[in-house]
């Protein structure tokens, strides 16, 4: 269980989040919404523990989350992956680079690592992928890598930042599709994205954001009023020509 009381942060003055109380139960698929510069991605670096706390508190499974992260590892999929294509990097070192935390100073992967990596490939369905070079993936492909990399130490809990952004609509139903495997198995899933369709679809629980928390309940329970209250004047209604 990760449990948000009275948290505040600030930008050189500028208030980013502010009334932050949230309490998101173990096996929720819970999804973020809100406009740009919502605060959607702060909130969830001070989960994981990219920002400092400024107000308030974050306590993971009881504990503050400092302390729960100096043991525990949380599965972390950034919004953006820049990388570049002509690096010799095969599908299974980009996995293995989610285990370089666990290796000491200038130790070499071992095995069981290898078999660690292996095993995501697999979680991910690209196992068969595993020698093939990033460059040469397409963009859904690569995309499950990097989720393999996430998954590769086994956390109980996963953060996307809107891991849909790159990805064709075919590619985003079966990535959401993997995703709700993964929470049917126990993960607890917390993704940031703007795609509401697919989101009511998969996620079970809903938190829209703008600052402020302006409602955050059972995805069914969302209605039109709250999610105009949450984009205000910025919402408009895209239909995408995939």
């Amino acid at each position: 269980m990760i449990q948000i009381k009275n948290l505040q942060y600030k930008i050189n003055g500028k208030v980013i989040l502010e009334d932050i109380f949230l309490e998101l139960a173990d096996g929720e698929f819970v999804a973020v919404i809100g406009p740009n510069g919502a605060g959607k991605s702060t909130l969830i670096k001070l989960i994981l523990g990219l920002l400092e706390l400024q107000t308030g508190s974050i306590l993971i499974d009881g504990i503050e989350h400092y302390n729960w992260l100096k043991n525990n590892t949380i599965g972390y999929l950034p919004q953006y992956e820049e990388f570049d294509n002509s690096f010799p990097a095969t599908a299974l070192d980009i996995v293995l680079m989610g285990l370089a935390g666990q290796l000491p100073l200038g130790a070499r992967f071992k095995r069981k690592h290898k078999q660690l990596a292996k095993d995501a490939l697999q979680q991910t369905g690209v196992a068969h992928l595993e020698q093939e070079l990033i460059g040469k993936l397409s963009g859904g492909e690569l995309q499950r890598v990097f989720l393999a990399r996430a998954l590769v130490t086994n956390s109980k809990y996963l953060i996307l930042d809107e891991p849909e952004a790159s990805l064709d609509r075919p590619s985003v139903e079966s990535f959401f599709s993997l995703l709700k495997e993964l929470n049917n198995e126990g993960k607890t899933i917390i993704t940031i994205s703007h795609d509401l369709t697919t989101l009511s679809k998969y996620c079970s629980f809903l938190v829209c954001l703008n600052r402020r928390l302006h409602c955050h309940n059972q995805t069914e329970l969302i209605d039109a009023d709250v999610i105009h209250k949450t984009f205000g004047d910025s919402l408009r209604i895209i239909e995408k020509d995939y």
